[in-house]
């Protein structure tokens, strides 16, 4: 479990920087693999398809059972995004 606390703790510090910075989120809106790949954030491969579940709203990841508040905090920051 402790493993996949951190990996959700990673995926979460992704969804943070993606609310401070506008250009990160619209970047990960559009291609969210390309993005993750040439932020420099050290994410592992499911890690990376995590982020792109919660974005694009899919279950392929290994992950997926546990994003779910993830993803609320995903949509919460698109709303937030529209209503700037």
């Amino acid at each position: 479990m402790a493993p996949v606390k951190a990996a959700m703790m990673k995926v979460g510090f992704v969804l943070d920087i993606a609310r401070k910075d506008e250009r990160f989120m619209n970047d990960l809106s559009r291609d969210a693999f390309k993005t993750l790949l040439q932020s420099g954030i050290d994410l592992s491969h499911g890690e990376v398809m995590a982020v792109v579940d919660i974005i694009h709203n899919t279950s392929i990841s290994t992950l997926a059972p546990h994003i779910g508040d993830l993803r609320d905090n995903w949509n919460a920051i698109v709303k937030e995004r529209r209503f700037e």
